[in-house]
């Protein structure tokens, strides 16, 4: 075995090999800097190594591999604003997906899947619309009717949706390198993460796909080069996502938490700055079960929230203007992130500035009063797939404007606050958080929050602190909100959805000792006809379910390539 394996890449090993390797784990230290030293844990990263490299074995043979990994994510504080450079305190999740890879001896990849609802597809670049010269943006290509059709046929036909992001990923990679396309592959995925939780599953399936045909492309990327690419791959695929995720997935430490700013226009990593997760302190990731169903009325709110968040910053330089700051001063405005209550006067002259922002404004008003050289492609963006009778008028500026501010404030609070030891204070600014996002109230009725230029005015009269004003950007769901309350009731020092939000996940900050409890009292809460209705389930979670849907967050090692030593 280990003459024949003198014959392989440097860089592979067969998987007999890797198998022998994995059932002492004890001689494989490089598993311990990735998952820390907890055996239960580790034995489930062995397992699903194992897992995945049996599959292989089964549908390959025992071929040379590659091994590539990659986490999910949490985000802790920092909701919404990745894409407007507000500040982002992100965390890996110890479940991840694993990306086996080896070379094909035809033109053909295959794409296999441990799961047997993501069904297998074979596919080459010959198939697939290239880009021609003169080469155009990623953007204008992926927006190719061409290349817009094969997507989506994939992502009708059931089981193939997943094999956008493979595809994508090799697609990106060829792109960089003028359209030299990567070797065909034989690929092997399988993952733990729970699909629909808003972890980021979608997000570390293709950064594993992207180390897989960068590295038998023997091309190397920059850590931001792959943050950029990822997104790029999640745009091929028809999701519109910011770049916190992969950041998170790709630059994550064990134990630790991320904090940082990041802007498109000026993209650096160079400001990452890491904490150590409080050992007092426990985060719970609690899957909702729940699901995205944005069709009628739900899809119609969703988006409008999403569209006049996209105009926030713009809207508000013009209204700095108007109120007298000097254009100077307004130029270096351009993201969250910079404007903090010392940079506009205090909390005070923010809310006072906010009622010349018209709590709503229909789209010809919005024309005349702000320079929106974009409006009309960014409004077909998120309404075009709409039937014109449900393509809205009027739009919200105010809740959406003020929430981005306070978020970022929120985020950029938040690790001094665990720094110091004031987990309450931290704890509150989940909470207050979560608000924004809130549909319901504790009791069950329909939850709003009051912006007019009276409630304005009461805020800044109390000196109102910016990080406990939630404002208003609406991504929640009835059942998130549940479970943050009754977190909160359990005695969680806060709660709040993670990620996109409308369904997945929800994160609660608790004392290390009392977690357990609120575990149970959560898992209790699941199974409850009460939760099934919230949640819009046909049956209730049973026991097992339950037990799996909630879990204590560890922090693990980024995305890489597993080497054999």
């Amino acid at each position: 075995m280990m003459s024949a394996e003198k014959n392989y890449d440097a860089n592979e090993a067969s998987v007999s090999l890797w198998l022998q390797r994995l059932a002492d784990p004890s001689k494989l230290p490089a598993l311990n800097a990735i998952y820390g030293f907890d055996q239960e844990r580790l034995s489930a990263r062995v397992a699903l190594l194992y897992k995945t490299l049996e599959a292989f074995l089964n549908r390959y043979g025992d071929l040379p591999v590659r091994i590539y990994r990659a986490p999910g994510r949490v985000n802790l504080r920092g909701m919404h604003v990745d894409t407007h450079g507000g500040y982002l305190n992100l965390m890996t999740h110890h479940r991840e997906v694993i990306l086996l890879a080896a070379k094909s001896d035809t033109a053909v990849t295959t794409l296999s899947n441990t799961n047997a609802a993501f069904h297998e597809m074979q596919w080459s670049f010959e198939e697939e619309t290239l880009p021609v010269a003169p080469k155009p943006s990623w953007f204008d290509f992926i927006s190719q009717p061409d290349v817009r059709e094969e997507v989506d046929e994939r992502r009708k036909k059931a089981g193939r949706g997943w094999t956008n992001y493979g595809i994508g990923a090799a697609l990106r990679v060829a792109y960089k390198d003028d359209n030299a396309p990567p070797p065909a592959l034989k690929i092997m995925v399988a993952g733990d993460l729970p699909e629909g939780a808003a972890l980021s599953s979608s997000a570390a399936l293709s950064i594993t796909a992207l180390l897989a045909y960068a590295d038998f492309s023997n091309r190397s990327f920059t850590t931001e080069q792959l943050v950029c690419m990822e997104q790029d791959v999640e745009w091929y695929a028809g999701a519109r996502v910011g770049m916190s995720d992969q950041t998170a997935i790709l630059m994550g430490r064990p134990a630790h938490m991320l904090h940082t700013a990041l802007y498109p226009q000026d993209f650096s990593l160079d400001q990452v700055r890491y904490l150590p997760f409080p050992e007092d302190l426990s985060l719970l990731v609690v899957n909702s079960h729940t699901s995205r169903n944005l069709s009628g009325a739900q899809r119609a709110q969703y988006a409008i929230n999403r569209f006049a968040y996209s105009m926030a910053l713009t809207v508000l330089r013009e209204e700095l203007l108007r109120a007298g700051m000097d254009a100077a001063t307004v130029e270096t405005l351009d993201r969250l992130s910079r404007i903090t209550p010392e940079a506009m006067g205090g909390s005070s002259a923010i809310y006072r500035l906010l009622r010349n922002v018209p709590e709503w404004i229909n789209l010809h008003a919005l024309r005349e009063r702000y320079a929106l050289p974009q409006l009309d492609s960014v409004y077909h963006q998120y309404f075009g797939t709409l039937p014109p009778e449900k393509r809205p008028q009027n739009i919200p500026l105010r809740g959406p404007l003020l929430f981005g501010i306070t978020e970022s404030a929120r985020a950029r609070q938040f690790p001094l606050l665990l720094e110091r030891g004031d987990y309450e204070e931290a704890g509150q600014l989940m909470t207050v958080g979560h608000d924004a996002d809130r549909l319901i109230r504790p009791d069950g009725s329909p939850y709003s929050i009051n912006l007019d230029n009276t409630a304005l005015e009461r805020m800044a009269a109390a000196a109102l602190p910016i990080t406990h004003c939630p404002g208003w950007y609406g991504a929640g769901n009835p059942a998130l909100d549940r479970l943050v309350d009754t977190a909160c009731e359990l005695g969680a020092l806060g709660a709040s959805l993670t990620g996109a939000g409308m369904a997945g996940a929800v994160v609660v900050l608790c004392r290390a000792r009392a977690h357990e409890g609120i575990a149970n009292g959560l898992r209790q809460y699941l199974q409850t006809p009460h939760y099934t209705r919230l949640a819009k389930r046909h049956t209730d979670l049973s026991a097992q379910e339950a037990a799996a849907a909630v879990v204590v967050n560890a922090a693990i090692g980024g995305a890489g390539k597993l080497c054999i030593p």
